[in-house]
């Protein structure tokens, strides 16, 4: 998927983790990609080897949640080149704020938890669905109460990196 800044507020608490570029090889990161760190390495959630079914995938992930992208590394399907400005071996990450994903039309409440979607087998790099397991959740939803109880096909998630996080449902860091 396209690189897309999807920060709509907040202080991001950035951290420069290191990537997985060694000159030789490249693991494609987009901004706006949900990313994980494992072995002290950042990879974007569709790296993440499936553990067997949507609710173990999401919760493999949680676990080894790091934040949002907020730089581009590596060429992205159907580049052939691109100018890079940042060092090739780290990446800038988001651990907290407010951001806007794309979801299946589902309705939110303030608070509702929210993990990375997962097809049954691939977790999406720039997508999340609605969880109702702690251990699944990445992020709260922020909703507006002018529009609570409509369906809605984004969503303003507020992210806890695990990096940072020692309780999502109350949102203390």
């Amino acid at each position: 998927m396209a690189s897309k800044m999807r920060y709509r507020g907040g202080d991001i608490e950035p951290i420069c983790l290191p990537t997985a570029n060694d000159g030789t090889v490249t693991k494609s990161i987009e901004v706006g990609d949900l990313v994980y760190v494992t072995g002290g390495v950042v990879y974007p959630a569709s790296y993440l080897a499936d553990a067997g079914n949507a609710a173990v995938n999401r919760a493999a992930f949680a676990a080894l949640f790091a934040g949002v992208a907020v730089q581009k590394i590596g060429l992205q399907s159907g580049e052939t080149t691109f100018k890079l400005t940042n060092d090739p071996g780290w990446i800038l990450v988001a651990t907290t704020g407010d951001f806007e994903f794309d979801c299946a039309a589902t309705s939110f409440a303030p608070g509702d938890m929210i993990g990375v979607y997962n097809d049954a087998t691939n977790n999406s790099d720039q997508q999340v669905a609605k969880v109702t397991s702690y251990d699944e959740a990445i992020a709260v939803a922020v909703v507006p109460y002018s529009v609570l109880g409509d369906s809605h096909t984004k969503i303003i998630a507020r992210l806890r990196s695990n990096l940072m996080r020692n309780d999502i449902t109350s949102g203390q860091g």
